[in-house]
């Protein structure tokens, strides 16, 4: 069933599921018992029994590729509700995007509110979704290092996000990305100050780390 956390009034459930080890999320109004399921990857049936006793109120998809969507068309199918995703990546996500999604959307369940951050360089339609001091970050950035890249451009991109946005935000942020464990914002920052005081080959991109080994 996963293993859960509080924040504030905001139960987040946490589901790393299939041979990706995807982080699939259920966001839950501790009140209300709403709920917000994220990145329906593999295990549908190990979703929906998650999901039991809470109503889903949508399907968040922080970016379209494919390991984070496996699931997503019998999920919806069988709760029958929609999905929120950034529409530059609808050609990647096998449903229609019924809430297109962009950058300082809220999308609100229960008592809670979320603020949408997007983020493109590993898509272009990655975002990220902040609920109280939960930053849920797909694929965008991880302990270590940001999500990896197919060009220079696009980490450059990935890069002005999380120092523009994701950066912004304070130092006990718990950021939750789309495979592994959780980091904070505080350690990230720190990371990538490290980062930016050395010298890279050129060109940057693919699997970068703040810290190289």
């Amino acid at each position: 069933m996963g293993r859960e956390v509080t924040d504030n009034g905001l139960i987040l459930r946490i589901l790393p599921l299939g041979i990706y080890q995807v982080n699939s999320y259920l966001l839950i109004c501790k009140d209300t018992k709403e709920a917000v399921l994220v990145d329906p990857g593999e295990a549908a049936a190990e979703i929906l029994k998650a999901g039991a006793g809470f109503s889903i109120k949508f399907i968040l998809i922080t970016h379209g590729h494919f390991d984070h969507v496996q699931a997503l068309s019998q999920v919806k199918k069988t709760l029958k509700i929609p999905v929120a995703a950034h529409p530059l990546d609808q050609s990647r996500i096998p449903v229609p995007i019924d809430y297109p999604l962009a950058e300082g959307d809220n999308l609100s369940f229960g008592k809670l509110k979320g603020r949408v951050f997007h983020t493109p360089g590993h898509t272009p339609g990655s975002i990220c979704l902040l609920v109280n001091k939960t930053l849920i970050a797909g694929d965008t950035l991880f302990p270590g290092g940001p999500g990896k890249t197919g060009s220079p451009d696009a980490f450059q991109q990935i890069v002005r996000g999380i120092e523009e946005k994701i950066y912004t935000l304070t130092d006990d942020t718990v950021v939750y990305p789309g495979h592994g464990q959780e980091t904070t914002i505080g350690q990230s920052r720190k990371e990538y100050k490290v980062f930016c005081q050395k010298t890279h080959p050129k060109p940057v991109c693919g699997d970068v780390l703040w810290l190289s080994p």
